[in-house]
């Protein structure tokens, strides 16, 4: 047992890849992961019903019983509400009430919901981890937890999903001993896991240096792409070739498209009687328990076994179910789909996901260094048989493979445990060593990144409405300006820790005022964006607000305005990290004042 312990003791990695549609976990000791060992993925998911698997994941849906009990996954009678798809309401900007105004929870919003859900996920993962270390010994022991995130989501989408995790009990309280919460994107923890997966095979003898791979990655909301480059081997070493791209396209709008056929078919008022709204408004709300049935039962039996032949027979619930009209395809109580039907209902998820990787073959082609050879396709939404072959057909018409590694339905779960290996240990001597040498050497900022701010004024560079006199600096100006700090597609460093971006202010406050300043953090989509923050392409992704109160009072100086008002002014940074989230940090004369707090718009 004393050996067991050993092992254990160096790290227990827990990884929680929460997505629209389905959920996967995963943990494990760090040793494993070096020893190239089985990691354990969470399989024996509760379930109510024989038609949902319990395998490596659990649906991502939760209801709410009228005593207020929570029913999760696979634990929901088929007759009841429920909410699906939350994850992508985390997306939506300035969301207001994250409840369906048929739903009895209406307070509830988009973090809550989930919060709820992954309580009862952390519960089950707790039932594991004490069969599968002891209830005692796993409670002593240093935890590290990685959430996966979309790569190229809103900043403000990535803090809600940290906080609802937290919020579901994955904190201190809920994991004792719990060190550290770290987040990778979807498509890096895929790309870790697939380069993991080639170690020793045919596929890692054939790599070599300069030679590129397209990761592909489809899950229940969002299709996300990134290419890398090969820049070692024997181990395999990489970098983002490209910025990536991502689209809402995933698996859950093949389910969109079948409740807008349904409806069509069906007609408005049949529909109404199932649905109780029209399809527009279903989408990304808790279904009405008869529509969710029978999005269950399209998603389970037709959706996933595809291939482009087959025909299916839905059941039709009441009243529909007694409506015999064979040029609707409605008889006997069933639905009829037929096999262009259902094509038509992937075209719009095939469309977009086939667009995505002819962008990412053309900018990587365009930056040259770069053999492309191969398309990997992981997450769930790959797993269907009809998309694996009209991709297939698409990407050999670039002269490129595609290629389904083992496990693609849970590889981002898989993937986000080897990204613990990269970064600093957290120990009881205060000495931080990584495990095992960066996988991923550099990616590429996924949009850019800067601060407003005001400028000398230029004619003919600034506009003349922007023109203040500044009194402090006894200059003219140019307000609503930006300084951008990092570009889109620009390579950062992930490997040595350091800051990515350094910005340098000098702040007057009132003598005896409170010492608080509120920095707005913009970004813009744009490789070239504006210098101007009123501009269309630049958007406020969060307040940063920093808090000097306690800095020392030797560290200002006195100033005077030319209105004779005693100042104080102070000369200070902040370093900005991008990494999965963006970090920040406040300096003063080279010393660290802690972490700077963002309110994300």
């Amino acid at each position: 047992m004393g050996g067991r312990q050993l092992l254990i003791a160096q790290l227990t990695i827990i990884g929680l890849d929460f997505g629209t549609t389905y959920t996967g976990v995963a943990f494990c000791e760090s040793s494993a992961l070096t020893r190239n060992d089985t990691v354990d993925i969470i399989r024996d998911w509760p379930s109510a019903h024989s038609m949902v698997g319990t395998k490596d994941k659990v649906p991502s849906e939760i209801a709410y019983s009228a005593n207020g009990t929570i029913l999760w996954g696979s634990l929901i009678p088929p007759h009841m509400q429920r909410y699906i798809w939350t994850k992508l309401r985390l997306n939506q900007p300035q969301e207001t009430n994250g409840s369906s105004p048929q739903h009895n929870n209406k307070e509830k919003q988009p973090v809550d919901i989930i919060a709820d859900f992954l309580s009862e996920v952390r519960k089950h993962l707790i039932k594991n981890l004490d069969a599968r270390f002891g209830e005692k010994l796993w409670r002593t022991l240093p935890v590290t937890l990685v959430v996966t995130v979309p790569a190229d989501w809103r900043d403000a989408a990535k803090h809600a999903t940290l906080q609802a995790v937290k919020q579901a009990g994955f904190n201190e309280t809920g994991l004792p001993q719990l060190k550290r919460i770290i987040t990778t994107t979807e498509p890096e923890a895929a790309a870790l896991y697939t380069i993991h997966s080639m170690k020793g095979g045919v596929q890692e003898e054939q790599l070599k240096v300069g030679d590129g791979l397209i990761l592909c990655d489809m899950g229940g909301g969002t299709v996300d792409l990134i290419s890398y480059r090969v820049t070692g081997i024997k181990p395999t070493i990489v970098e983002e070739a490209t910025a990536g791209a991502m689209a809402l396209c995933g698996g859950s709008f093949v389910d969109c498209a079948f409740i807008d056929w349904l409806e069509r078919k069906v007609g408005v008022d049949g529909f109404l009687k199932i649905a109780g709204c029209s399809s527009s408004e279903c989408r990304l709300t808790a279904l009405s328990t008869k529509l969710a049935q029978m999005v269950q039962e399209f998603s389970l039996m037709a959706k996933s076994g595809f291939s482009g032949t087959e025909e299916y027979y839905l059941r039709l619930p009441f009243p529909l179910s007694g409506i015999d009209d064979p040029m609707r395809g409605m008889c006997d109580g069933s639905l009829y789909l037929r096999p262009k039907d259902i094509e038509a209902m992937f075209e719009f998820s095939l469309i977009e996901t086939k667009r995505l990787i002819a962008e990412q073959i053309q900018q990587a082609r365009q930056k040259g260094r770069i053999n492309l050879k191969s398309v990997f396709l992981v997450g769930g939404f790959a797993e269907s048989p009809y998309l694996q072959r009209r991709l297939k057909a698409f990407c050999a018409s670039h002269s490129l493979a595609t290629v389904k590694p083992p496990n693609a339905w849970s590889s981002i779960v898989r993937g986000s445990l080897l990204k613990a290996l990269a970064l600093p240990v957290p120990n009881s001597t205060g000495i931080s060593t990584p495990i095992a040498k960066p996988t991923i050497q550099s990616r590429r900022c996924r949009r850019s990144y800067g601060t407003s701010c005001t400028f000398r004024f230029v004619e003919g560079k600034h506009r003349i409405v922007d023109r203040y006199y500044c009194g402090i600096e006894k200059e003219f100006r140019a307000k609503h300006q930006v300084n951008w700090l990092l570009y889109k597609d620009q390579v950062l460093d992930v490997t040595h820790g350091q800051a990515h971006a350094k910005l340098d202010f000098t702040w007057n406050f009132p003598k005896g005022g409170r010492k608080e300043m509120i920095i707005p953090l913009l970004a813009s989509d744009q490789m070239a964006p504006s210098i101007r923050s009123l501009s269309m392409d630049v958007h406020k992704v969060a307040d940063l607000v920093v808090d000097i109160s306690f800095v020392p009072q030797s560290t200002f100086k006195k100033c005077v305005s030319t209105s004779g008002e005693v100042l104080e002014k102070l000369q200070y940074s902040i370093e900005i990290k991008v990494h999965e989230v963006l970090e920040f940090s406040l300096l003063i004369d080279g010393v660290r004042y802690g972490t700077v707090v963002a309110k994300y718009a």
